[in-house]
């Protein structure tokens, strides 16, 4: 089947992206195929190498997608207003959620080694710095004065500990004895707690509830 009896001048590029994403979802990164998405697309072979030079272009425009899911999210968080700690709390929220909701999306940005890859130059590794200080910004906020060395060391404390959960619920690795007694809400809670300090959750939810308005990802379990 001819692409330009499919596809408007520009559109076969997203409509790859979005065939993409529904295999990452499916069956993973891994199974990824530019060949059987231009079959399922129903162009030629070659249709694809217009738009990606190969298979790792693809997903690394697949994994920003996922990255400016983050970002509209958490811009959707700040312009709710709250204070600096409730914020970040709900950025932490949705990042989990984030997670849960799309684990094979969540796989390729983090686990698929496609940001070893990133350069500091290259789209991907600008998405990345700028959801980095997107969400720096408003750790900083947290806390009265500062240093950038002191903020670096708490973004990796934060990062390695919303990563770490969001690891450890997709691996299942959380057994039964280890949450007895223990309920979703509970185990979040206490996970964002460790990662910005304390907070009261009701105003987390509300601003939750804003950013998936505004279309990301749902910040209750």
């Amino acid at each position: 089947m001819n692409e330009t009896k499919n596809y408007h001048h520009g559109n076969l590029r997203q409509a790859l992206i979005d065939a993409a994403l529904e295999v990452v979802e499916r069956d993973g990164y891994q199974a990824l195929s530019l060949r059987e998405l231009a079959q399922l697309l129903g162009v030629s072979r070659g249709a694809p190498y217009r738009h990606f030079a190969d298979r790792d272009a693809l997903l690394a425009a697949c994994a920003m997608e996922g990255f400016r899911q983050l970002m509209a999210t958490s811009q959707a968080i700040t312009e709710a207003g709250s204070d600096s700690m409730q914020r970040a709390h709900a950025m932490g929220a949705a990042f989990i959620a984030f997670a849960e909701a799309q684990p094979g999306l969540f796989m390729l940005m983090f686990d698929s080694g496609l940001l070893n890859q990133a350069q500091d130059n290259d789209e991907l590794g600008e998405l990345l710095r700028q959801t980095y200080e997107q969400v720096s910004e408003t750790v900083a906020a947290t806390l009265e004065d500062i240093d950038p060395t002191t903020l670096r060391l708490r973004m990796i404390g934060m990062w390695s500990t919303l990563y770490g959960y969001a690891r450890l619920r997709q691996s299942r690795m959380l057994k039964p004895y280890m949450l007895e007694g223990v309920t979703a809400e509970d185990a979040r809670q206490a996970v964002l707690d460790a990662a910005f300090g304390t907070t009261h959750t009701a105003s987390v939810d509300r601003l939750g509830s804003v950013a998936v308005a505004d279309g990301g990802p749902a910040v209750d379990d």
